[in-house]
């Protein structure tokens, strides 16, 4: 089975160039326990990209900010649920914020600032990332 979405990313990062990535919560339905973009979701019927972007960012980590376009990308990848391949057109975008954060903890599990550097050791190293994360850090989007 085919599953096609469309969905906003959003990537925070700090004044010392650190970018905040979101733990998912344990029991989160798709891909717990993973590290993910800083915040992001579906974007609903009617809404358009950037609208969607802003309400994720509000609704997870309770910030309001004007967010600037990163890049528009396509992904297919193995979703979760068994025997499904994902779809997916995702909308990147950024801001710069030293926080504070007030993670929806029903969706987040924490939200930690790290270094590109860092980011770098716990993907080599092994740590879990959601697959849309993964594949934006392949292709060169986060920076």
């Amino acid at each position: 089975m085919i599953e096609y979405k469309k969905s906003s990313a959003i990537m925070v990062f700090n004044d010392k160039g650190e970018l905040a990535l979101q733990l998912r919560a344990p029991n989160d339905d798709s891909f717990p326990s993973h590290w993910d973009f800083t915040a992001g979701g579906g974007i609903d019927d009617g809404e358009n990209e950037k609208d969607a972007a802003e309400r994720e960012l509000k609704e997870e980590l309770g910030v309001s900010a004007k967010l600037e376009f990163v890049t528009k990308t396509h992904y297919t990848y193995s979703a979760w649920k068994p025997d499904t391949i994902r779809e997916i057109d995702i909308f990147i975008y950024k801001v710069y914020h030293n926080g504070p954060f007030q993670p929806d903890l029903k969706e987040i599990e924490k939200v930690e600032f790290f270094s590109l550097g860092q980011i770098i050791k716990m993907l080599q190293s092994g740590e879990k990332f959601h697959p849309e994360f993964k594949l934006s850090w392949e292709r060169g989007f986060i920076k």
